[in-house]
């Protein structure tokens, strides 16, 4: 059980504890246990803020929001007012495309640690997923390897929760085999003729937004013939239905599919048939986010 801070006092030992002490109910600094040395005061300023946020605003609210299937826009504005997009998508700190970061330092993966943990105590996945499942893995690419024609456009516009995005990389028949994907791109001039499906697309159902794996290069090339490009929803040939999946409902779990979809070159993001590259090294944020 966590240490009575009262009792420690008597011992002469000064600690600072945070939250209600509940035993393996929050990570071990909180409770007075070793801190590793990794958290400082913005560490815990962060932690203080988003605690508030969730237990005022999220979670009387979150198991509503997962029977409805969707979170509401403002609550999703809110969150991006108060600067926690850009922290979800890895550092640095997006300076160029959202300005300073409001919270007045220049945030560390540690915040984005602590920022998931506290909003993960509303005890809903759907609400996580809904929230993160889509701009952790989807915007990252965008911010590596897109043109900065691309960048400039898209990235403000959804680090400020006025648009969505997400990854599509799964499909009927490749999910974990990313090499084996069947989704196509044919190069056409100044434009590629995407064909093909995308299965359990998180977010994908409110996504302004895609992120999307295809082949560039002949099905033997494997993952050296895959390449990664943005695709708009209003491009014509772009569906999407909602999956009615066991939980997380308001994740928005989605199957997409591009028939015919014509879209510009300037939209392929980073080297043609680089893509499985750039697919793994997303992967090392994604994982850290999800776990």
């Amino acid at each position: 059980m966590a240490m009575d801070p009262k009792m420690l006092a008597k011992m002469g030992i000064n600690v600072e504890t945070f939250g209600d002490m509940n035993a393996f109910g929050d990570p071990n600094w909180y409770q007075a246990f070793n801190n590793p040395g990794y958290y400082n005061k913005t560490h815990k300023e962060l932690r203080a803020k988003v605690r508030a946020f969730v237990d005022e605003e999220v979670t009387p609210n979150v198991f509503e929001w997962d029977e409805a299937g969707v979170i509401p826009q403002q609550v999703y504005q809110k969150i991006g007012d108060m600067g926690l997009l850009p922290i979800s998508v890895g550092r640095p700190w997006p300076k160029e495309f959202v300005g300073d970061c409001p919270l007045g330092y220049e945030p560390d993966y540690f915040h984005e640690l602590i920022m998931f943990d506290e909003l993960a105590r509303c005890g809903s996945g759907g609400f996580m997923w809904g929230l993160a499942g889509g701009l952790v893995i989807g915007l990252p690419p965008v911010l590596k390897w897109a043109t900065p024609e691309v960048k400039a456009r898209v990235v403000p516009e959804v680090l400020s929760a006025k648009k969505v995005i997400c990854l599509a990389i799964t499909e009927p028949t490749a999910g974990s085999d990313v090499a084996n994907l069947k989704t196509t791109a044919v190069k056409e001039g100044d434009h590629y003729i995407v064909n093909g499906e995308k299965k359990w697309i998180t977010n994908g159902i409110f996504s302004d937004y895609f992120t999307v794996a295809v082949r560039t290069g002949s099905a033997k090339d494997g993952m050296k013939g895959i390449s990664l490009m943005l695709i708009e929803k209003t491009m014509p040939g772009v569906n999407t239905r909602k999956m009615k999946c066991s939980g997380v409902w308001s994740s928005g779990t989605t199957y997409v599919t591009f028939d015919d979809v014509k879209v510009p070159a300037a939209n392929l993001i980073g080297k043609e048939n680089q893509g499985f590259k750039m697919i793994m090294n997303n992967f090392n944020h994604e994982r850290f986010a999800i776990c």
